[in-house]
C-alpha cells in the first residue's frame, strides 16, 4: 500500500544537491512561466475547437459581458470619490483655482483613471478567472449553452467524456477581454472622477466651468490620452495574465488564496509598469535627443 502511495506523488524535478538555490531557481521557473503565459495563450489560435466549448470570439464576449457589467459601477464609485478628493484637495491645497481643472482632469488621464482601472481589474480577475480555473471541472469552462449532452451524461449514468480547453484556450478570451476594457474602464473612470471634480469645484467652490475646462486643455499633452490607452490595454493585460496563470497552476495551495496571490502580485506589476512608464515617458525626455519644438 505504502508503495503505492508513494507511486502517485510527484519526484521533486530538481536533484537534492542545489539545495539552498532551490528556492531560486523555482522563482525564475515561476517568473519564466508567467512572462510566456502570454505567448502560449495566443498559441490556442491554432488550436482546434473542443467539442461542447464556445468559440474564442464568443468565449471573449462572454468574459467582456460581465467585465462590463462588474467593472463600470465598481470604477464608477471608486473615481466619484477620487474626483471630488482631487477636486477639493487641489483648491485647498494649492489655493488658487487654475490648479483645480489640470489636477482634476489631467491627474485622472495621467495616473489616476488607468491605475485605479487596473487595480480593479486585478482584483476581479483574481476573484473569479483564478478560482474559476482551480474549482470547476474543465467541461464546464466556456462551455456552449447550446450543446445538448447524451442522454447517459445527463442522467448520471455516463461520465461526461469532453476535455474542456486547454490552459491556453481558457486564458486567451480573458486575456482578450482584459485588454479591451482596460482602456474602457480606465476611460469611463476618467470622466466620471473629471465630471464629478468640476462640479463639485462649481458647484461648492464657486469656481467657474470655463476656468476649470481651460486650464485643464493648457495643461493636457498627447501623450497622457496615449498613456490612458496604453496603459489600460497594458494593465488589462497584466490582470487577466496572473489570473489565469494561477488558475492553471497545479498545486496546493487553496483557491482563496491563489486569488489573494493572484491579485497582489497583479498590482505589484500594474505599479512597477506605471512608475517605468512615468520615468521614459516623462521624465526621460524625448527619445531622439533635444528639439526645439514644445513636448
Amino acid at each position: 500500500m505504502s508503495d503505492r502511495i508513494a507511486a502517485t506523488i510527484e519526484p521533486d524535478p530538481l536533484p537534492s544537491v542545489l539545495g539552498p538555490i532551490r528556492p531560486i531557481v523555482h522563482l525564475l521557473a515561476y517568473v519564466g512561466g508567467l512572462a510566456l503565459w502570454p505567448i502560449r495563450a495566443f498559441s490556442a489560435i491554432a488550436e482546434p475547437r473542443p467539442s461542447g466549448t464556445l468559440s474564442l470570439r464568443a468565449a471573449t464576449m462572454a468574459q467582456l459581458d460581465w467585465l462590463i457589467l462588474a467593472g463600470l459601477p465598481i470604477v464608477g464609485l471608486v473615481h466619484i470619490g477620487m474626483g471630488s478628493f482631487l477636486s477639493m484637495q487641489a483648491y485647498f491645497g494649492a489655493t488658487f483655482e487654475a490648479g483645480v481643472g489640470p489636477v482634476v482632469g489631467v491627474g485622472l488621464i495621467r495616473n489616476g483613471g488607468p491605475l485605479l482601472s487596473g487595480f480593479i481589474l486585478a482584483g476581479l480577475l483574481a476573484s473569479r478567472a483564478t478560482v474559476e480555473l482551480r474549482t470547476r471541472p474543465r467541461p464546464e469552462i466556456d462551455a456552449d449553452p447550446g450543446w445538448i449532452a447524451d442522454r447517459d451524461v445527463t442522467l448520471g449514468l455516463r461520465a461526461d467524456e469532453r476535455s474542456g480547453p486547454s490552459d491556453a484556450r481558457a486564458t486567451l478570451p480573458r486575456l482578450l477581454a482584459a485588454a479591451l476594457m482596460g482602456p474602457v474602464l480606465a476611460a469611463w473612470g476618467t470622466a466620471v472622477g473629471t465630471f464629478v471634480g468640476y462640479r463639485i469645484a462649481h458647484v461648492i467652490l464657486g469656481i467657474p466651468i470655463e476656468t476649470l475646462f481651460h486650464t485643464f486643455a493648457e495643461m493636457l499633452w498627447m501623450r497622457d490620452v496615449v498613456g490612458l490607452v496604453v496603459k489600460g490595454v497594458a494593465f488589462g493585460s497584466i490582470a487577466a495574465t496572473v489570473a489565469c496563470f494561477e488558475g492553471a497552476r497545479r498545486d496546493a495551495l487553496p483557491p482563496h488564496l491563489a486569488g489573494l496571490r493572484a491579485c497582489c502580485l497583479a498590482m505589484a506589476l500594474i505599479l512597477a509598469v506605471n512608475l517605468s512608464w512615468f520615468l521614459f515617458v516623462y521624465l526621460a525626455g524625448p527619445a531622439f535627443g533635444p528639439t526645439v519644438l514644445p513636448t
